[in-house]
């Protein structure tokens, strides 16, 4: 959406996020880049003007706003925040009124995430049933781990932006995001979330064998830990502990096995970029340099004798 009529963009934008109301305190110049799923809706949005939203409690969602230009003043209920650009942003509550003002220059990634949506990462993350989560109005993005959650969403945005996503990418990357959601604000979850139980061997050889036979399915941390039945927390030390890596490294690592044995024989269409995104790999360049590290040549072409076999990262 591209559009200078405060009526339509406050129809377009109620029509994809949440009803809202829209006042704006100059000439409009409204922007907005969307990507949706059943899991989450992602979008970049600007105004071009200072503006003020009123948005109702939205009952079924929360709303994640994630300042990466300007400033914003929040209010949701009886909480007030201001958000700076690259340092903070907002989850907007389900269950509150809001009303927000921005700056002329602010820009945000607007994520809207379904109760449900997040209900169901946090119960896979604890492998506990849990209510819905309630959250700090202020989400920091200064810390590891509000950096690692504004990460998440830039790469997701360049991703999406390239119009080159393939399904696999896509997936994992709304984990992923999600779960740094989780992980890098406050909420009625968090101390539980963090804690991590002994390491688990067993647990680890349930996820090595279904990384093993599923590497073509969305394998985050949340993933495995419904996989496993074992607290995203504890597993994720488990693998530390007996493998040397984390979940994520050992699944990029069978990843680029399969992607190894589908280049040395080649069927149509199987370009260095296709086999790539085919096995979840959202950056070619970043696949080639692996790949070329792994097995000591380029995956342009076909791997001679020479090239090295496989070589795990865990065995040094």
């Amino acid at each position: 959406m591209r559009t200078a009529d405060p009526d339509e963009a406050q129809q377009v934008v109620s029509r994809v996020y949440v009803p809202h109301r829209l006042w704006a305190s100059g000439v409009l110049d409204a922007r907005l880049n969307l990507a949706g799923s059943t899991r989450l809706t992602f979008g970049y949005l600007s105004y071009g003007t200072a503006i003020e939203l009123s948005v109702p409690p939205m009952v079924e969602c929360y709303h994640l706003n994630l300042t990466v230009r300007g400033r914003t003043a929040v209010h949701q209920g009886a909480t007030a925040t201001i958000t700076n650009a690259g340092l903070s942003g907002v989850l907007l509550s389900p269950f509150e009124e809001s009303r927000l003002r921005w700056s002329a220059d602010a820009a945000q990634f607007a994520v809207r995430i379904p109760v449900r949506s997040l209900w169901a990462q946090l119960s896979s993350l604890l492998q506990e049933t849990v209510a819905a989560p309630r959250f700090d109005l202020r989400v920091e993005l200064d810390s590891d781990a509000g950096r690692g959650l504004l990460g998440a969403a830039t790469f997701l945005a360049d991703q999406l932006d390239g119009g080159g996503a393939a399904d696999l990418v896509h997936e994992q990357l709304e984990s992923y995001l999600l779960t740094q959601l989780l992980l890098g604000s406050e909420h009625d979850y968090s101390g539980r979330l963090h804690h991590s139980d002994a390491p688990d061997r067993l647990a680890v050889s349930e996820a090595v064998d279904y990384i093993e036979a599923y590497p073509e399915r969305t394998l985050g941390i949340a993933e495995l830990a419904a996989v496993t039945g074992v607290g995203a927390a504890a597993l994720q030390a488990a693998f530390t502990a007996e493998l040397g890596v984390r979940a994520e490294t050992y699944v990029r690592e069978v990843r680029l096995t399969r992607a190894h044995a589908q280049l040395r024989g080649p069927g149509p269409g199987d370009s260095v970029a296709a086999v790539a995104r085919r096995w979840g790999f959202s950056s070619t360049s970043r696949f080639c340099t692996e790949y070329r590290e792994r097995y000591g040549c380029s995956p342009a072409r076909r791997p001679p004798v020479s090239c090295r076999g496989h070589r795990a990262a865990w065995n040094g």
